[in-house]
């Protein structure tokens, strides 16, 4: 009944996008994010059988660890990198929120989340065995890969802030003031338990 009900509210918000303009309200997003993501919902199959997928982006194909020496402890260059990574990864977790969303728009997102993972349930529903397919064309294995490559990113992302703040640069080579990362303290003098004399 469920899956039933998502497909409905699918099959209405295609006829409802209309050429006019786009809302921002519940109704009109969840109309505008059906209608957008319709299209990966229904082919969710091919990404079964590893027909079509997400390739990982270069950038995170070339980093073998997070940790990587930083070829130029400079905060321009270390400021290009997170922004590169920025680019591909998203918004940091030290970024401002954006403002605060209606609760018409979050029950739009609520709805069109519902009709595309209707949508693409119904669409995969006649592969037997859905979990040993993937496993067998290795679209499992390829979801690994992506998922590692962009936690990778987002340590790379970390490391380097955290270099750039001990270096004392600004934002984007370091994180915002609003990240509360306290300024770094007085250099730590270490003193020999063994006194002379």
């Amino acid at each position: 009944m469920l899956r039933l009900m998502g497909i409905c509210v699918a099959l209405a918000a295609l006829a409802a996008c209309t050429s006019g303009p786009k809302k921002d309200d519940g109704v009109g997003r969840a109309v505008n994010r059906t209608s957008e993501g319709l299209g990966d919902a229904a082919l969710t199959p091919l990404n079964d059988f590893n027909i079509r997928r997400v390739e990982i982006p270069a950038r995170l194909a070339a980093l073998t660890s997070p940790y990587e020496a930083v070829p130029k402890l400079d905060c321009k260059d270390i400021a290009f990198e997170v922004v590169e990574l920025t680019k591909i990864l998203g918004p940091d977790s030290d970024a401002p929120a954006g403002p605060e969303e209606t609760l018409g728009q979050k029950a739009g997102d609520g709805a069109a989340g519902l009709a595309l993972g209707s949508v693409a349930s119904l669409a995969t529903d006649f592969i037997p065995f859905r979990s040993v397919v993937r496993e067998a064309t290795g679209a499992s294995a390829h979801e690994r890969r992506l998922r590692a490559a962009y936690e990778r990113g987002v340590e790379r992302r970390s490391y380097l802030k955290g270099i750039g703040k001990q270096l004392g640069c600004a934002p984007p080579a370091a994180p915002l003031p609003s990240a509360g990362v306290p300024p770094p303290g007085p250099p730590i003098e270490y003193r020999s338990k063994v006194q002379p004399g």
